[in-house]
């Protein structure tokens, strides 16, 4: 499949095909993006234990913390929220240690969507995206961040680190355009990276949590 310029860039952000591609290394596993996302059960509130009546107080309580100024001047929610307060302290609820506790799920559970997927790590896998070029050697690109999206990083917002694969790839590969896509192999690990990406407006440093080091770099085909 010839790399068309003006042709829309390919949504690649999940698994791209059904079925092994004819050449690809035994043992090799077809995976999409989605595959390197974390198996997570999300626990946003440490209330879940609490009796009902107590629990619907202290959302209350939630919401009134986390509204504007603007949205305490409703003298309904002010109320409420009045009577929740009253209601938690009858029951010698720790409104504020509870709130502590719910700070910390919620930094805890946003660091582990960012994490590498462990049960993914080690494997032979073929995964299709885009490159971001890091080094050149010969006009071939050697390193690079493989990413779902068309243009991320450059053109569009960088994806979370465990959306991002640095790559090396001492062979190189043929590169004309940040628009087309292309396969990668061989075995991911966790590696947690950063690397500067310049591009004609600027500069970002990029965050990456996945590393491969290429068995093959193809154009990408869809079979």
């Amino acid at each position: 499949m010839p790399f068309d310029p003006l042709a829309a860039p390919l949504d690649l952000t999940r698994t791209p095909v059904s079925v092994a591609p004819q050449n690809m290394s035994t043992g090799t596993r077809v995976i999409g993006w989605q595959d390197l996302l974390p198996v997570h059960v999300s626990s946003e509130t440490p209330f879940a234990d609490m009796r009902p009546f107590l629990r619907d107080a202290m959302r209350i309580h939630v919401e009134w913390r986390t509204s504007t100024p603007r949205e305490r001047e409703d003298m309904a929610l002010f109320e409420r929220h009045e009577a929740a307060l009253t209601l938690l302290s009858m029951h010698q609820v720790d409104v504020d240690g509870l709130m502590r506790e719910r700070r910390n799920i919620i930094a805890q559970n946003g660091k582990a969507r960012r994490a590498p997927n462990q049960n993914i790590l080690g494997q032979s896998i073929r995964l299709a995206g885009y490159v971001v070029p890091l080094a050149f050697e010969e006009k071939k690109v050697t390193e690079f961040l493989f990413v779902p999206v068309a243009g991320a990083c450059v053109h569009t917002p960088t994806p979370p680190p465990n959306q991002i694969v640095h790559v090396d790839y001492p062979k190189g590969v043929a590169f004309s355009s940040i628009f087309e896509a292309f396969w990668i192999e061989g075995e991911l690990n966790a590696e947690d990276t950063r690397r500067d990406v310049v591009f004609f407006d600027g500069a970002a440093n990029i965050e990456a949590q996945y590393s491969l080091k290429a068995k093959t770099v193809e154009v990408y085909n869809s079979w």
